[in-house]
């Protein structure tokens, strides 16, 4: 998932207007919605504020998909849940989601074990 969308995704959640975003951020509602469509790049400083206006880690925005963010994300799943009161749908995505990288991750690992031989 792209990065606009996530951010988009848990703006939804948390019942905050793109108009709130973009004042927050500094930006027209234009360029915030350019983020949100994926359409605009972030540098560091924009995805550590738009983290903090969503209260979420940054590691949850832009490295979900990565190793590193995954074990971070995987060892605070509930919490997370828990405290933004993601609906079940999304709680279900979200569990699937650590299902399918924890599955990937044990594979590349065979895979290693099996070339190191």
């Amino acid at each position: 998932m792209e990065i606009g969308t996530k951010i988009r995704q848990i703006r939804e959640l948390k019942g905050l207007s793109q108009e709130k975003m973009a004042n927050e951020l500094g930006l027209s509602l234009t360029g915030y919605s350019k983020i949100e469509r994926n359409e605009l790049s972030l540098n560091y400083e924009k995805l550590l504020k738009i983290s903090e206006i969503l209260k979420v880690n940054i590691e949850n925005l832009i490295g979900f998909e990565k190793k590193i963010a995954f074990n971070n994300f995987n060892n605070t799943i509930e919490q997370q849940i828990g405290a933004y009161n993601f609906p079940i749908e999304l709680q279900q995505l979200y569990e699937d989601k650590i299902k399918l990288l924890e599955d990937k991750i044990k594979l590349l690992e065979e895979k290693q074990v099996s070339l190191n031989k």
